[in-house]
């Protein structure tokens, strides 16, 4: 059981040190001019808890780097947790969880094409014109 403990410890220290070098950015299609540009507006939208704005969250696959980094500095939750409040929502009819693409790219492309919706991706990438970075780390 220690070993177990102490295996998750360096695994997880290893994670947030990574987690601190790469960043995700928001990325968007919106017509309007105002848009969530704060990370708990962003969570609501993508955690479905959001009447404040008519846009569509679209997310990447697991396992995806991407993805994990976003889970963890704008959801502030682990995979299993997201995927179990994810089940519990459908189950009970309340609400469905963001489309998911297996690329930044199939994501983007998605999102270029689509009014009204959004995206995260690695600050790397490189966005196409037609969409806006609404958040980016300083």
């Amino acid at each position: 059981m220690k070993i177990h403990s102490l295996l998750f410890a360096i695994l997880f220290a290893m994670f947030a040190s990574f987690a601190r070098c790469e960043e995700v950015i928001i990325v968007a299609n919106l017509e309007a001019q105002d848009a969530p540009t704060e990370k708990w507006q962003i969570r609501d939208i993508f955690m479905g808890n959001s009447s404040d704005w008519d846009i569509e969250p679209v997310g990447l696959r697991p396992p995806n780097t991407a993805r994990t980094i976003f889970n963890t500095k704008f959801i502030a939750l682990t995979e299993s947790r997201i995927q179990g409040y994810w089940a519990q929502m459908r189950f009970s009819g309340r609400k469905t969880p963001p489309k998911e693409f297996r690329s930044q790219e199939e994501a983007m492309a998605y999102v270029l094409n689509n009014k009204n919706s959004m995206t995260y991706v690695l600050s790397t990438t490189e966005v196409p014109q037609g969409l806006v970075i609404l958040f980016k780390e300083q």
